[in-house]
């Protein structure tokens, strides 16, 4: 396994941090498929991604209470006591070693529609008439869908690798949702290349599934290291209640907190074409 520099730029300032793995350019092909893709269609179809209204009445104020009570529950687990008045955004105020964080993520990863005193079938009912395309929250590939809360405490990498869902054949066919909690803003929410899910794959340089690694941590999912037009990203900076609908083959991760004293919080959501 050799290690390499991931250059990019987030809303034009640079960045990097190693990236380990077997790297390789991709073949002579384009993954993203107009037939089958959920963005189909729409307006923002060739950007990829836009910031989408998600939420009404309380559902906000219920998803923040659902993450205190999903943190409190882990953190009663792991001898943590989290006060009645907790802020996620404090978390790292709590969480404060690297062991105890990575045994949150574990269960973080890893989170159902039960875990939430939302109505997941509304939101997707949603989408799909603003996509204009029939959704479901099912996907056949998996036994369950999850729900993943994502937490980037400042000054760290707790990072994904920029990568494209799409990559992994469960995801392939969905529609990706990131949806801001807490601690996000222009400094921290997810960076995407616009219009990236229509690069060619012998453009880009990545890893194979599960051979990306950072600071010891090994992904999922093909972490991309270069890419011949570069890697210039922007946060599209969606407002809470508001979430990120995005193709799974946009180039999009290393979102990197630059809050000096504040945890990101966010959820992904994946909502299927059916």
């Amino acid at each position: 396994m050799e290690a390499e520099r991931c250059q990019l730029t987030i809303d034009g300032q640079p960045h990097a941090f190693a990236l380990e793995g077997e790297f390789f350019w991709g073949k002579d092909e384009q993954l993203f498929s107009e037939a089958s893709s959920p963005i189909a269609g729409t307006g923002w179809q060739n950007q990829g991604y836009t910031c989408f209204p998600l939420m009404q009445g309380d559902e906000y104020a219920r998803l923040l209470g659902s993450i205190r009570r999903i943190l409190s529950r882990i953190g009663a687990g792991l001898g943590v006591v989290l006060p009645d008045d907790f802020r996620p955004e404090e978390y790292h105020r709590y969480f404060l070693t690297e062991e105890l964080h990575q045994q949150v993520i574990q269960q973080t990863r890893f989170l159902t529609f039960r875990d939430f005193d939302l109505d997941f079938r509304e939101w997707c009912s949603r989408v799909a008439t603003f996509v204009g395309h029939p959704l479901q929250l099912e996907n056949p590939l998996l036994p369950e869908e999850i729900v993943i809360l994502r937490i980037s405490r400042p000054n760290s990498l707790d990072i994904n690798p920029l990568h494209r869902d799409g990559y992994l054949d469960i995801w392939a066919g969905v529609l990706n949702l990131w949806i801001p909690i807490a601690g996000c803003d222009a400094h921290s929410s997810l960076p995407v290349i616009p219009g990236s899910h229509l690069w060619r794959e012998n453009t880009i340089r990545r890893t194979a599934a599960k051979g990306a690694r950072i600071n010891g941590l090994t992904y999922h999912v093909p972490g991309i290291v270069g890419a011949a037009s570069g890697l210039h990203l922007i946060r599209p900076d969606p407002a809470y209640g508001e979430a990120l609908l995005f193709t799974p083959f946009l180039i999009h991760g290393a979102a990197i907190n630059e809050n000096p004293d504040t945890t990101r919080l966010s959820l992904e959501l994946r909502f299927c074409r059916s």
